[in-house]
C-alpha cells in the first residue's frame, strides 16, 4: 500500500471511531457535541495532511488545543494529532529543529491548562504534553535515522556492483589488448617473412622458375605457422571454460633458435650470441622476452639496411638482458615507424622490465630489453 494511503486510513479510521463514541455519549460531559466532532475532523486532516506540512499541521494543532484547554474542553483526540505532526516533522527536519518545535507545542499546551486549572499545572495530566510529544519526535527521529542507515547500506551496496563491473569491463579491456599484441607480433613477422619470400619467388619465376621452390616452400610453412597460432589465440576467445592446461604452452627462449631459423630462411643474416649461465625464466618474463625478440627483429628486417642483425641475450646476475641491433638505411622512408615500439614497451612494463632504443652517428639502431630473471632456488 502507497504511503499516503495508508495514512489516510488511519486518518480517517481514528476520525469515524472518535465520531462515533462522542455521538453514542461516551465523549467527555465537558465538551459539547459540536466541538468533539469538530476535534475529529481536524484529527483527520491532521493525520493525512501531516506527512506534507507537518510544521504548519503542528501550529494549527498547538493552536486549537490551547483554544480547547482555555475553554475548559481538554480533549485528548488533539493530542493524537500533535503526535502525528511532531513525528512526521522529526522525518523531514533536523533533530534540533523537532526537539525545539516539540518543546514549543508541549510548553504552549502546558501552558493552557493554568487557564483552566492552575492548581493542576504541575499535575502529570498537565505535564503529559511534554511526554507525548518526546516520544512523537523520539519515535520519528529513531526511523529516519534507520531510513539513512539503510539507504546507505543500498548505496554501498549499489557503489559496490558497480566497482565490480568496472573492474570486469577493466579486464576484459586488458585480455583484448593483450590479445591484440599476441596477433600483432604472430601476423607481423610471419607476413614479413611470406612478403621476402614472395618476392623472391616472382623473381625465381621469371628467370629460374625451378629457384623459385624454396620460397614457395617457406611461404606455405610460414602461413602455416600464422593460421596454427592464430586459431590458438582465438580459441582462447572461443573457449572461455577451458583450462590453462588445455591451451598450447606460450613460446619462450627455448623457441629462440626456432625464431631465427625462420628469418634466416627469409634471407636475413643474424649473428646470434647467448653470455651467461641460462636459467628458467617466470612465465610472464620469458613471453615478454621471445616477443620482444621477435618484434626487434620483424622492425629490423622490415626498416634495417638489410645487412646483419646481431641479437645478444645476457644472463646477468638477476636479469635478462636483449640487445638487437642492425644497420640504419642512408634515407628514412618518411611515415614508415609503426606501433612495435610501442608494444615492444608495454610487453617488458608488464614482466616488469624496461625496454631503450639507441642511435649514435653512422652507429646501428640498437634495441635493448631488461626483464627481471631472479635465481630460482629449491627448497
Amino acid at each position: 500500500m502507497r504511503p499516503w494511503l495508508s495514512n489516510w486510513s488511519v486518518a480517517v479510521t481514528a476520525g469515524v471511531l472518535t465520531a462515533a463514541g462522542a455521538v453514542s455519549g461516551l465523549g467527555r460531559h465537558r465538551i459539547p457535541l459540536e466541538a468533539d466532532l469538530a476535534s475529529a475532523a481536524g484529527m483527520v486532516l491532521a493525520i493525512g495532511f501531516s506527512p506534507v506540512a507537518p510544521l504548519p499541521v503542528l501550529a494549527v494543532v498547538t493552536v486549537t488545543a490551547v483554544v480547547y484547554e482555555a475553554l475548559g474542553w481538554g480533549s485528548p483526540v488533539l493530542t493524537f494529532a500533535m503526535i502525528a505532526a511532531l513525528y512526521h516533522l522529526a522525518l523531514r527536519h533536523s533533530r534540533r529543529f523537532a526537539w525545539t518545535a516539540a518543546a514549543l507545542a508541549g510548553g504552549c499546551w502546558w501552558a493552557a491548562t493554568a487557564i483552566d486549572a492552575p492548581s493542576q499545572l504541575w499535575s502529570l495530566p498537565s505535564l503529559s504534553s511534554f511526554a507525548w510529544a518526546g516520544l512523537a519526535v523520539a519515535f520519528g527521529d529513531s526511523v529516519r535515522n534507520r531510513r539513512a542507515y539503510v539507504a546507505e547500506v543500498e548505496d554501498r551496496a549499489r557503489r559496490a556492483e558497480q566497482s565490480r563491473e568496472d573492474e570486469v569491463r577493466h579486464r576484459v579491456a586488458e585480455e583484448r589488448l593483450r590479445i591484440a599484441r599476441e596477433l600483432h607480433d604472430v601476423v607481423a613477422h610471419h607476413m614479413a617473412v611470406i612478403n621476402v619470400q614472395a618476392g623472391a619467388a616472382v623473381y625465381a619465376l621469371s628467370r629460374q622458375p625451378e629457384a623459385a621452390e624454396p620460397p614457395l616452400n617457406h611461404i606455405r610453412r610460414a602461413s602455416g605457422v600464422v593460421l596454427k597460432e592464430l586459431a590458438a589465440i582465438v580459441g582462447l576467445l572461443r573457449q572461455p571454460g577451458d583450462t590453462e592446461a588445455e591451451h598450447q604452452p606460450q613460446p619462450g627462449l627455448d623457441r629462440l633458435p626456432e625464431l631465427l631459423e625462420t628469418f634466416t630462411a627469409s634471407g636475413a643474416r643474424i649473428t646470434f650470441e647467448q653470455v651467461g649461465d641460462v636459467r628458467p625464466l617466470p612465465a610472464s618474463g620469458n613471453l615478454a622476452a621471445y616477443r620482444i625478440t621477435q618484434e626487434a627483429l620483424t622492425n629490423a628486417r622490415k626498416h634495417g639496411d638489410g645487412g646483419t642483425v646481431s641479437v645478444r641475450v645476457t644472463f646477468e646476475r638477476d636479469r635478462l638482458v636483449i640487445e638487437v641491433s642492425n644497420g640504419v638505411p642512408e634515407k628514412v622512408v618518411p611515415g614508415a615507424g609503426g606501433f612495435g615500439l610501442i608494444g615492444m614497451r608495454e610487453r617488458a612494463a608488464a614482466a616488469g622490465g624496461t625496454i631503450g632504443t639507441a642511435k649514435t652517428g653512422q652507429g646501428p639502431f640498437i634495441v635493448r630489453a631488461e626483464l627481471p630473471a631472479p635465481w630460482q632456488h629449491e627448497e
